[in-house]
């Protein structure tokens, strides 16, 4: 089985998620019908500074309105866990697959972002901290994740943090507390604090860290899963009714140096 790899695009957070779970949706569609699983990986970029609330968070934990008044954008995503600001200039990445979950998979994602970055001149490490796999730098963490699931399908996306230029958007945007933000700036890193780094070398790196057993082939997103793409991003993602219905107090997810059990931040399927 080839692993699909999509082309590097910037666009806004609702879109990019839409097309993300249109991925996962035709995936889980081929599930349910018998056929293999093609992995994929997307990795892409913000357009503009964003706001991303947990699966059906209640939208007054951010300040919505200071967000709308600022050009930082607001969407949900289908995975647990709370609100986060990303950054324009940081690399999220969207890994789909149909292995299951293990601990070990989330390991040897982890070292696929280990090694890329390490190709590129930074020194990032592995620890395991309760039994968990978390990368670290300079034992700072930089990396958010989270997943969603159905059955043995996995929905596995990210961010690495690379610029922290405009987070000067974030304590308004989500409300953060002074203690809070002394947490994310004391224990989390951005590349870009370690050394300058060109976004054009850090895609083209990730995606030469691929598993050795797969071969490669590099396809843009099909006419079925744009259709599918644009309705998800009217009916969800940009729909700020949908919003509204959350009900979970998620607070804020900001600090990636916490050792974390994947199961706070995964959303599962039950559905048939």
């Amino acid at each position: 089985m080839k692993l699909r790899i999509i082309p590097h695009k910037r666009a806004n957070a609702g879109w990019n998620l839409a097309l993300e779970e249109a991925l996962f949706l035709k995936a889980k569609q081929d599930l349910l019908r018998g056929r293999k699983i093609q992995p994929i990986v997307k990795l892409y970029s913000f357009s503009n500074p964003s706001v991303v609330l947990g699966y059906m968070q209640k939208i007054s934990e951010i300040n919505y309105d200071y967000c709308m008044q600022n050009n930082v954008d607001v969407t949900m995503r289908t995975t647990g866990g709370g609100s986060v600001y990303l950054g324009k200039n940081d690399m999220q990445y969207s890994i789909i697959t149909g292995l299951g979950y293990s601990k070990e998979l989330l390991r040897r994602i982890n070292m696929s972002i280990i090694n890329a970055l390490q190709n590129v001149g930074f020194s990032p490490n592995l620890v395991i901290k309760d039994k968990h796999p978390i990368v670290r730098m300079n034992g700072k963490g930089f990396i958010f994740d989270a997943q969603r699931r159905f059955k043995n399908l996995i929905l596995h996306h990210g961010t690495a943090l690379v610029d922290n230029s405009d987070y000067f958007h974030m304590p308004q945007a989500l409300k953060a507390s002074r203690e809070e933000l002394n947490i994310l700036q004391n224990g989390n890193i951005w590349l870009r604090q370690e050394a300058e780094i060109r976004e054009k070398s850090l895609i083209k790196s990730f995606e030469k860290e691929l598993p050795e057993d797969m071969s490669v082939v590099r396809k843009d997103f099909t006419n079925s899963e744009i259709k599918l793409a644009k309705k998800l991003y009217k009916n969800f993602y940009t729909n700020f009714e949908s919003f509204r219905f959350g009900k979970k107090k998620f607070g804020i997810c900001y600090l990636t140096s916490t050792p974390y059990d994947m199961e706070l931040y995964a959303e599962e399927d039950k559905d048939v």
